[in-house]
């Protein structure tokens, strides 16, 4: 019985679904396990009780077996209570979840219709926001193409201001040019009548040194006869003692020669008559030993019948020595004898020479003192001519240093031009500039713009991935399969999405609505660059005005400069015409000198005596005066060398300048908000303040100080451009991630000059912040201790 109970209970216990709702409980099981203690406790006190108890007991098994029954009743009314509310329950949850269905479906209705909506929405607002941009694009290019033509004006303007000012120059300069050559006109007319005056005393000393000269050559005629028939007598005796001498070498060589012959031939004939004699005695005393019949006695006589003849040889040699020796004795002592005779005759030549010599030196003394008489004169006549000379080279000397001072005032004035053309290539930099920084931020706004682009495909992308999801809840829900508690499990995620999706929903409103104010703040922009424009153009129009009045005022001048030329020009030629006469003249009188000197020469070269001209000591005055004009000059050409060094190397200096700011404002990261965008925003400006507009240029002086004074000028603004420009970068290296921090490096170290392992050191310290792992590095070179132990934050 008891048995069954228990399996019933546990059946409908099974049977009872698990719900969230409490089920309302009478018995616990504390009285459960006392009933069936109290069970157990009956049935082993049955065992020991005795037979008498047996009544007794089963009224107590009655009785228990009757409250089990009440409890069991009891149990089944709240079976069934509980059944009826699990009954209500399930209908409940069912209209729960048709509701929840209908819910939903509602919601992903709505969600849809918004959806599309806001995408309709947002893309009429890109599609007018694109045809926005396209009209404020090309209203950039086309302000862009009035900055370019405002630009272009406004060279030529300065152009024509600086051909304007060089014109007026150029007056001021023909004025003063016109002065100094009035004066020169001046002097150049006293001069040539000083010349012509000088000119008929040279033509007057000219004669007078013809008449002497024409003596002279009388003289030197007779003088050239008489010297004729000395060299004539002279060149006869050299002729005859030539003659002799070779005749008497001749003699010496032939005499030599037969000698020779003579002693070859006596010594081959003895030795071939030797060699025949002795050749014959081996023979026969060959034969005899051949024979062996001859004794010991007979070979002592043939070794001393051989030894006696050559003692007779030796005695005939020595006699033909004697005999040989004796001849060229003979014939020494006649040669000697010749050569006796000749040199009589030769000295005799050498005293009647002498004589000859001792007449010509007294002939040529005469004629020495005469020469020296002429060439005084003649010497008198060349300094007057040298002075002249002298004069005339002043003259040049001077006209050389006007031209001098003309190409030096040109030069300055080309320099001055060359100032204004950079003046001009800064302005054109500055706008080049601003072109550089409106086209940078078109290039933002289009990138800004292309990032609207991807966070729209990004969200239409979690759109699409939403409705996705939403189906595959649909398809859940319409399954039915799963449990209630999966079913309500859910809906809690489907309610965590749906808040997911409005704070998604929330975040892209709010972007869109940073677009729109960043769209709003560029459009700002934009009116300001345009209004910016506007007042250039009306500044240009004005600056157009004053140009139209300056080529009027040009082409003035320029009729008044042709005048001031043409007049200039006929001045020019005739003065031209008149230092060709005086040259002209001035070559014949020094034609007629040379001659002179010439014929001279040729008397003295006649006479064979070296003289000296003092032409060359009156004329090292004026080769030492060019020598200090062109030092000075070279020094002056140096002087300028240098300066346009310092020039260039300033020049040079400032390209690099500029170059290093182009590559780092190319090279700087995009900001992400709006407070970074306004410090490269406001760096053309602050350019645009620090270089002001190029000073007027200054009155012509010969003087260049006023150069080293603007080159130092634009060194004081670069300085000061440099200084800004190290403040902005320092700013954003301490501002920036470790990521743009590190970008920045390379540029901080250019402005610092830092070394290179100061370079590495910053690297390396970034790299350390930025990676999990590594040990920090260790300062190296010049950083103080104080310096490198501090800890710098970037984050």
């Amino acid at each position: 019985m008891f048995a069954k109970l228990k399996k019933k209970i546990a059946e409908e216990a099974a049977t009872v679904p698990r719900s969230g709702v409490r089920i309302p409980r009478t018995i616990s099981k504390e009285s459960i396990t006392s009933v069936g203690a109290d069970s157990g406790d009956d049935f082993a006190s049955d065992g020991s009780s005795s037979r008498d108890d047996l009544p007794a007991q089963l009224l107590r098994r009655n009785d228990q077996i009757r409250k089990l029954e009440a409890k069991l009743s009891d149990y089944a009314e709240q079976l069934r209570i509980m059944q009826k509310t699990k009954d209500k329950l399930e209908i409940a949850l069912e209209k729960h979840q048709d509701s929840s269905i209908k819910k939903l479906q509602e919601q992903n209705e709505s969600h849809q219709t918004s959806r599309t909506k806001m995408a309709e929405g947002m893309a009429l607002a890109l599609e007018k926001k694109d045809q926005e941009w396209m009209e404020k694009m090309a209203s950039v290019e086309k302000l862009l193409r009035k900055e370019e033509q405002l630009s272009q004006r406004q060279r030529e303007l300065q152009q024509k201001e600086a051909e304007a000012q060089s014109a007026k120059r150029g007056l001021s300069e023909t004025r003063g040019k016109l002065q100094a050559l009035q004066q020169h006109y001046e002097e150049s007319c006293r001069l040539s009548s000083e010349l012509e005056i000088e000119r008929e005393e040279l033509l007057l000393l000219r004669e007078e040194a013809d008449k002497k000269i024409g003596e002279l050559e009388g003289r030197c005629q007779e003088l050239q006869s008489v010297i004729q028939q000395v060299s004539e007598d002279f060149q006869k005796s050299q002729s005859m003692v030539s003659n002799l001498e070779k005749s008497l070498h001749d003699l010496q060589t032939e005499h030599d020669a037969l000698k020779l012959q003579q002693q070859k031939a006596a010594v081959t004939e003895e030795d071939k008559e030797r060699l025949l004699v002795d050749l014959q005695k081996k023979v026969a005393s060959l034969e005899r030993r051949l024979q062996g019949n001859l004794s010991q006695d007979e070979h002592l006589q043939e070794f001393l019948q051989e030894k006696s003849s050559l003692e007779q040889n030796l005695e005939e040699t020595r006699a033909e020595l004697l005999t040989a020796r004796t001849n060229h004795a003979d014939t020494v002592s006649s040669l000697e004898a010749q050569v006796s005779r000749m040199s009589c005759s030769i000295t005799e030549l050498q005293t009647l020479l002498r004589h000859k010599d001792e007449s010509s030196r007294s002939y040529r003394e005469r004629t020495d003192t005469q020469i020296a008489n002429l060439e005084q004169q003649v010497s008198e006549g060349s300094e007057k001519l040298e002075s002249a000379e002298q004069q005339i080279t002043e003259k040049q000397q001077h006209m050389d240093k006007l031209q001098g001072q003309w190409t030096a005032q040109k030069a300055f004035l080309d320099q001055q031009v060359c100032l204004l053309q950079q003046q001009s290539q800064e302005k054109t930099s500055k706008l080049e500039e601003s072109i550089t920084s409106l086209q940078t931020d078109r290039q933002r706004l289009q990138d800004r713009v292309s990032g609207l682009e991807k966070q729209r495909n990004d969200v239409n992308s979690t759109l699409k991935k939403q409705a996705e999801e939403l189906e595959q809840c649909r398809a859940e829900l319409d399954s039915r399969q799963t449990v209630s508690t999966e079913i309500a499990k859910a809906l809690e995620d489907t309610r965590q999405q749906k808040e997911e999706l409005q704070t998604q929903v929330r975040e892209l409103t709010s972007t869109l609505q940073s677009s729109q104010q960043d769209l709003s703040s560029v459009t700002e922009k934009l009116a300001l660059r345009e209004q910016d424009i506007a007042t250039l153009q009306n500044e240009v129009q004005s600056r157009q005005a004053s140009v139209v009045q300056l080529q009027e005022e040009v082409e003035r001048m320029r009729a008044q400069h042709e005048q001031i030329e043409q007049e200039k020009d006929s001045q020019l030629i005739i003065l031209r015409e008149e230092l060709l006469s005086q040259t002209q003249q001035l070559d014949s009188c020094q034609a007629r000198i040379s001659y002179l000197e010439v014929e001279v020469e040729t008397l003295t070269e006649q006479l064979h005596t070296p003289e000296v001209c003092e032409e060359d000591q009156n004329g090292s005055v004026t080769v030492d005066d060019l020598d200090h004009i062109q030092k000075v000059n070279r020094e002056l050409e140096q002087q300028l060398s240098d300066k346009n060094r310092t020039i260039k190397q300033l020049q040079q200096r400032l390209a690099e300048l500029k170059r290093t700011l182009q590559k780092e404002l190319k090279l700087k990261p995009e900001p992400e908000a709006e407070g970074k965008e306004k410090l490269p925003e406001s760096r053309p400006e602050k350019l645009e303040r620090l270089c002001p507009d190029p000073l007027p240029a200054a009155t012509p002086s010969p003087r260049t100080s006023n150069i080293i004074v603007t080159n130092t000028s634009d060194l004081n603004d670069s300085r000061e451009i440099n200084f800004e420009y190290l403040k902005h970068v320092v700013l954003k290296f301490m501002s920036s991630r470790e990521a743009e921090a590190y970008q920045l490096i390379r540029a901080v170290s250019v402005l610092l000059n830092f070394t290179r392992e100061e370079e590495d050191m910053l690297k390396q310290t970034l790299e350390y912040k930025m990676s999990w792992f590594g040990s920090k590095p260790s300062p190296k070179g010049i950083i103080r201790p104080s310096i490198s132990g501090s800890s710098t934050h970037w984050s």
